[in-house]
């Protein structure tokens, strides 16, 4: 007997419900492209902290910033291979994979901007002997 037959009341087979008929809801259904922005986020993204720190020369003098900024850019991009793989969440892929992308060529300025700011900050307070 088939599974998807169900015995009625009088004993003759009917049709239930076919799981492939089932309505799917706006933006769950599949998407084919799930994988393209998560993998040019995780491919762009080493790729411009290396040009930033190789045009700041930052790999003898300041290795962490290197480091840093794949850090803090993979800790946007990993999420993004573990969405649901729905239309739905497309933009979500994309918007935290051009964030990594970003953060990983901008962290340097970052945190050279911080650190402009704690000196000044600092230095207007009084809290920097001369």
């Amino acid at each position: 007997m088939n599974s998807n037959l169900a015995r009625d009341a009088r004993g003759t087979a009917a049709r239930g419900p076919h799981p492939s008929f089932a309505a799917v809801a706006s933006g769950d259904e599949p998407d084919a492209r799930w994988w393209a922005a998560p993998l040019v986020g995780t491919l762009v993204a080493p790729l411009g902290a290396y040009a930033v720190s190789g045009t700041q020369d930052m790999w003898a003098a300041a290795p962490f910033m290197l480091v840093g900024s794949l850090v803090v850019a993979f800790a946007l991009i990993v999420p993004s291979w573990f969405l649901a793989r729905t239309r739905r969440r497309h933009r979500a892929r994309v918007v935290l994979a051009a964030f990594g992308t970003g953060a990983a060529v901008l962290f340097p300025y970052m945190v050279a901007t911080a650190g402009w700011m704690v000196f000044l900050v600092m230095l207007l307070t009084g809290n920097v002997d001369s």
